[in-house]
């Protein structure tokens, strides 16, 4: 096993990620993948775009979908926009294989990571309304994971196990050791 090469797959159903998951979820449509591979030097990159993906009847639609590994780090850099909206939900950074290495992950949700959580809560969450504004930045190991960032809710409703609260106003700050409510409302 030895070479370069290139491996492109059509329509892989997107169903295949409930291997992964204790409850499975409605995944419809499927992942094109482009594929570089390198056997000799250990390392890959990958184009990844949707083929009429949804969850739960929700469009899920990469607009950005690339990874690379090499030297043990998986680089990753993904763009999802949910139902058509023109903001996406941005994943970058670098996740080492070695769980003692260093953490470099950024997540931008601008509005989107609430819809995302949604749709992966089935009943038990629902966001009815409003916005909600996610940054974060994840530093550190697996084992001892710093988190840096904010939440940021403005005139929401949600509904948590069948109880709606209205009219969240509030942002939140984490940085590395500690959690900070600015205000709550």
């Amino acid at each position: 096993v030895r070479g370069e090469g290139n491996l492109k797959i059509k329509k892989l159903p997107l169903s295949v990620a409930n291997i992964f998951l204790n409850q499975p979820k409605d995944f419809v449509g499927g992942l094109d993948i482009n594929l570089n591979y390198d056997l000799d030097a250990k390392s890959f990159s990958s184009n990844i775009s949707d083929n009429k993906s949804s969850i739960k009847n929700n469009q899920i639609v990469f607009d950005k979908g690339f990874i690379e590994f090499n030297n043990s780090i998986f680089d990753i850099d993904f763009s999802l926009l949910i139902n058509e909206s023109q903001i996406p939900l941005n994943i970058e950074g670098l996740i080492p294989i070695n769980k003692s290495d260093n953490l470099d992950i950024r997540f931008t949700g601008n509005g989107q990571f609430i819809y995302l959580i949604d749709i992966f809560a089935d009943e038990y969450f629902t966001f009815k309304k409003g916005d909600a504004n996610l940054r974060m930045i994840i530093k550190g190991t697996f084992n001892k994971p710093i988190l840096n960032g904010f939440v940021v809710i403005k005139d929401s409703e949600i509904d948590i196990y069948k109880n709606i609260i209205k009219d969240i106003n509030g942002s939140i700050i984490f940085d590395f050791d500690t959690l900070e409510i600015k205000n709550l409302k």
